[in-house]
């Protein structure tokens, strides 16, 4: 099969600003589609997206030089390719960025062409796109991967920080069922804690409007609050914290850190990295923590490495912030042992061929990954097959509510019951 044709356009995403949308069509008459979610880059490693700056216009994130960039600079070049040259193609998108950050192209520009291909691939191969990837994977690179399982999911249940309009610091209160749980039970659970939280909510008068993520924005007095209502959640719905579930929090803590300090709502006075450390360190201990994300500044390496080799072993201490799916910042925190884990949200990186070199990169490492989706998203659910090739150890797509949330956790499920345990044979 070759590409016929691929045409480009605005849509809307879920925080209602503009995202790049595609379409393909190949010479069979079939067509394939995509979308790439807007993003305000949260680490200064990540790759940046391609936007107009026209004040004018949705705040100057309007991207219209993305949608012609697909439709007059790269489309064209595409007719009459064969779709199953991923590899080529994302390289030869990368070549034609030839910036360190994706700053000439975008990585949104990019992203939505390589996504076009995989699912324009994985149909002229008669595959499910997840076991196409995953054989790409397995074909391309040392590092074997397979789909035994769908991943387990995190739930972020209470916004805070950028998510939402309340005062919590914190950006993600998280709940994370038992990896032995397989995922049906898993997003159930999810789904029963998240409908109980808001009965507790409402008896306790709190706000229960939602976030950028579906999680609930209440106000409380301190970010402690927010995580013993979580646990009280937990108690009353009588699952046992710390076996048959766990909780995980989102700091993301370069929001708050300040002149080399933490400024923590409950405290009376900004924090130095160490008081900060002594700050988090019980509330890790005393919850069941099992998933620590961004606890530190990016730039706060030394308290990185101490709280890694403080919790390393026991728990996931997790750089997303801290890394910003670079490549070669990923080379670093592994040499300087930072964290052992880290997030994957392929709109950092720009191709899918990238992602899957720093998924191999990481399990050369036995780094630990977990695939997300971003605070912006659109209902196009290829991030799930993408984790189910890529056998994260979790998946993070915000809480089990929203409907570009539960499009991929659904999309998850019907693998899972459907496809898993599929014998198929690629044409």
């Amino acid at each position: 099969m070759q590409i016929k044709k691929i045409h480009s356009q605005e849509i809307i995403d879920s925080r209602g600003f503009p995202a790049v949308a595609a379409r393909l069509w190949l010479d069979n008459g079939q067509m394939v589609q995509t979308s790439v979610p807007y993003s305000i880059p949260s680490s200064r490693y990540e790759a940046q997206q391609l936007k107009d700056n026209d004040q004018e216009k949705f705040e100057g994130q309007g991207i219209s030089r993305a949608v012609s960039y697909v439709n007059e600079l790269l489309a064209p070049k595409l007719i009459g390719v064969d779709p199953l040259k991923q590899k080529e193609i994302d390289y030869w998108l990368k070549t034609a960025d030839a910036t360190e950050n994706k700053s000439r192209l975008g990585s949104n520009t990019m992203l939505v062409i390589s996504q076009l291909i995989l699912k324009a691939g994985a149909y002229a191969s008669n595959l499910p796109v997840f076991r196409y990837l995953n054989r790409f994977f397995n074909a391309n690179f040392q590092s074997k991967i397979e789909t035994d399982k769908v991943p387990t999911p995190i739930f972020n249940i209470i916004n805070g920080g950028k998510q939402a309009n309340n005062d919590l610091n914190f950006q993600e209160f998280q709940v994370v069922p038992s990896s032995s749980l397989n995922f049906e039970k898993g997003y159930l659970m999810g789904l029963q804690i998240y409908h109980l939280l808001k009965q507790v909510l409402i008896y306790r008068k709190a706000s229960v409007a939602l976030g950028d993520q579906g999680g609930f924005t209440p106000y409380f007095t301190s970010n402690i609050d927010a995580v013993e209502i979580i646990r009280e959640t937990i108690n009353n719905q009588r699952l046992k914290l710390g076996m048959e579930v766990f909780m995980g929090i989102d700091f993301s803590a370069s929001t708050y850190y300040t002149n080399q300090k933490y400024l923590i709502k409950e405290k009376s006075h900004p924090l130095n990295p160490g008081e900060y450390f002594d700050y988090i360190t019980p509330l890790i201990n005393n919850n069941s923590l099992i998933f620590v994300e961004d606890p530190f500044d990016a730039e706060d390496l030394s308290n990185w490495k101490k709280i890694t080799e403080k919790f390393g072993k026991e728990i996931y201490i997790v750089g997303d912030d801290l890394v910003g799916g670079n490549f070669k910042r990923m080379e670093k925190i592994i040499k300087e042992k930072a964290c052992n884990s880290t997030i994957i949200k392929p709109y950092q990186i720009g191709t899918i061929t990238e992602t899957l070199e720093l998924v191999d990169l990481l399990r050369k490492n036995n780094i630990s990954y977990s695939i997300s989706g971003g605070n912006s998203e659109t209902n196009d659910d290829i991030i799930a097959d993408i984790s189910v090739a890529l056998q994260p150890d979790f998946i993070k797509f915000g809480a089990p509510s929203r409907g570009e949330r539960v499009s991929k956790y659904n999309r998850l499920w019907d693998i899972e019951r459907n496809e898993m345990n599929k014998v198929v044979v690629s044409s």
